[in-house]
């Protein structure tokens, strides 16, 4: 498993601000996104997702074509796991139930262990609205390790969290690419708290 960008380019307002971007992840890897504020680090992750669509270039995930000049797989069919970095998470259901939003049957007895592995067992019943900031972006990244993804986008994932939380948070993270074998891609601004995650390749945007 891996992810294959090629000539990869988008332009918004005339601004071209991604341009011909080419790179490949390999599974069990993490691929860090650097790059000046507001120079398309989160939109990268939106194009990979699907959530955006380029102008051009190809994007390849375990070999499943996600855009190419001929072909676009809506969002829904990547099998992604994305961290978001306003967490998104559903206001309308509690912290257990937006975990368990996209759950694999697979992974149903994976639940325990990553509740556990983020401290959020007290914190299952509460509604999003009563969640620190920290404690939504826990719930987002079980939601998004729990749905068993074929490939996981972190955007700012450990930003609310204190330094305890951050280490057992990347624990969990190489756990399940390692455990799934997929490839994982990153967006942070502080570098200094990857002390977990091996850091395979920078994606640098000029």
């Amino acid at each position: 498993m891996s992810l294959v960008v090629k000539n990869l380019s988008f332009s918004f307002n005339n601004d071209l601000l991604i341009k011909d971007l080419a790179f490949k992840i390999e599974k069990n890897k993490v691929g860090l996104i650097s790059g000046t504020s507001g120079i398309g680090k989160s939109t990268l992750l939106n194009i990979i997702s699907g959530l955006i669509k380029p102008d051009i270039g190809s994007i390849v995930a375990n070999g499943n074509i996600f855009n190419d000049k001929n072909n676009f797989l809506e969002p829904e069919k990547r099998n992604i796991g994305y961290v978001f970095q306003d967490f998104a998470l559903f206001p309308h259901i509690n912290a257990e139930n937006n975990m368990k939003y996209a759950l694999s049957k697979d992974f149903t007895n994976f639940f325990d262990h990553v509740v556990n592995s983020l401290k959020l067992k007290n914190h299952l019943k509460k509604m999003p609205h009563e969640l620190s900031g920290g404690q939504k972006q826990r719930v987002s990244i079980a939601r998004a390790v729990l749905m068993k993804p074929s490939l996981l986008l972190l955007d700012e994932p450990f930003s609310n969290l204190d330094s305890e939380n951050i280490e057992s948070s990347q624990e969990l993270i190489m756990e399940v690419i390692e455990k799934l074998n997929i490839p994982c891609i990153l967006v942070t601004h502080d570098i200094n708290q990857l002390e977990i995650l091996r850091i395979s390749q920078k994606i640098v945007l000029n």
